[in-house]
């Protein structure tokens, strides 16, 4: 999944592809280097960071998905958790919901069961420090199912991604990358993103979120070969080449 900010704040790129035409250029440069998913965010979340209005970030994505339906087939998902918005990108053409609210916000559920649109439920919340952050996790994941069977929505349609840096200690972000199989619910596909994040910094040392890709592929490589099924990635290249390399080599064993 190649992560595609169009936001004029994001922590990593804020303002490199706030401008339709500068953010469809990069998507044609995600689907050359062989992206899978184009994930589309209009808000910023990184620490601290500050909520727009629904219009607003509706008026950051809305045409980016009608550019993109115009030029590939490809997946087109969408970062938010504002329900209108998640109905407009979906009417436009967007085909999966990436909600960091986990359905927590009034209305998406029903969105997501209207459509019958694949969704990925991140868990975003501050901790339960009453339990363990397996516990934590599990118990949302728990909560999650039981919602999305009372709204009608398919399993097959559900993913979930732990949320790494989402009100986590490092300590508990560190064992959430190195094992990814303690956070997974049943058999429901995970999505980890890790890239650029301040994890990378505290493993790595580097400051610069931009010089963080070389850690962030490690970790991203270091999930999918424990199991995990999407990782969303802002270097696609980088990632592709990696994996690449790495299937081949596992190939020859």
């Amino acid at each position: 999944m190649g992560i595609l900010n169009v936001t004029p704040d994001s922590f990593s790129d804020g303002g490199d592809f706030s401008r339709t035409d500068k953010a469809i250029i990069h998507a044609k440069e995600m689907i050359e280097a062989g992206v899978d998913i184009i994930d589309i965010g209009g808000q910023s979340t990184r620490p601290g960071y500050t909520e727009i209005p629904q219009e607003e970030e509706l008026n950051r994505v809305l045409p980016i998905v009608k550019e993109l339906r115009k030029i590939t087939d490809l997946p087109i998902s969408v970062d938010t958790y504002f329900p209108e918005v998640a109905e407009a990108v979906i009417e436009a053409g967007a085909t999966i919901i990436n909600d960091i609210k986990g359905l927590d916000q009034p209305g998406m559920g029903e969105v997501v069961a209207h459509y019958d649109i694949p969704v990925i439920l991140m868990h975003s919340r501050y901790r339960n420090e009453a339990v363990d952050v397996v516990t934590d996790l599990q118990n949302f994941f728990e909560e999650k199912i039981k919602l999305c069977q009372q709204l009608g929505i398919k399993p097959e349609n559900i993913s979930f991604d732990p949320g790494v840096g989402f009100h986590k200690s490092v300590a508990e972000n560190e064992l959430m990358i190195a094992s990814p199989e303690k956070f997974r619910f049943e058999d429901y596909p995970l999505l980890y993103g890790v890239s650029r994040k301040r994890t990378i910094a505290q493993l790595t040392g580097e400051t610069n979120p931009k010089e963080r890709d070389f850690g962030s592929i490690a970790a991203s490589l270091y999930v999918l070969n424990k199991g995990v099924e999407i990782v969303r990635v802002h270097n696609v290249k980088g990632m592709r080449d990696a994996l690449s390399v790495w299937q081949k080599l596992k190939g020859l064993q």
